[in-house]
């Protein structure tokens, strides 16, 4: 009952946390190097912080993305002010997804604002990239069967799924 978007797909799945939502840098360098050696085309990354000043973290991330795999992650969930962005999502070469709400609307969970990665040299570009839906996402529970769930961190699967779905399709 909760296939998702591309059922067919493989999924590489990494735990980088423990049970009690503890995680450090080498762990998700880690599974950046294994999905490089997999050779994944999509990185769906469910996870956010303000770890901006992870300089292993956030050169990790643009490794990955110079090897041609299209990063996904969720942009935040401090919404509506601006400036809440979370990384890696706000990245510039990561694709930062936020959600919208079922009037298709920016869900007021949703972080949104100007990336600081461009200044002061630049203007700094709007984030979020792209928003889909966010809010009573169905998906599959932990346990089986479905569930339904909110945020931009059920949001950036979907754009990871679709984005699997369009690479499908080409040759």
């Amino acid at each position: 009952n909760c296939r998702g978007l591309a059922p067919d797909a493989t999924l590489h799945i990494f735990k980088v946390f423990n049970s009690k939502q503890v995680s450090f840098t080498s762990w998700f360098l880690d599974a950046f190097n294994y999905a490089l050696y997999r050779r994944v085309h999509v990185l769906n990354l469910s996870v956010g912080g303000p770890d901006f000043a992870d300089l292993p973290f956030t050169r990790k991330v643009s490794e990955v993305a110079a090897h041609n795999v299209l990063i996904v992650s969720g942009i935040g969930n401090s919404g509506p002010l601006w400036g809440t962005l979370m990384n890696p999502a706000d990245q510039p070469e990561v694709l930062g997804v936020g959600g919208i709400d079922d009037d298709a609307r920016i869900a007021p969970f949703s972080s949104r604002g100007m990336s600081g990665w461009e200044l002061p040299d630049g203007a700094g570009r709007l984030k979020p990239d792209i928003v889909t839906y966010g809010s009573r996402v169905s998906g599959s529970g932990i346990g089986g069967g479905c569930r339904e769930l909110s945020g931009t961190s059920v949001a950036c699967p979907v754009v990871a799924g679709a984005a699997v779905l369009l690479a499908s399709a080409l040759p």
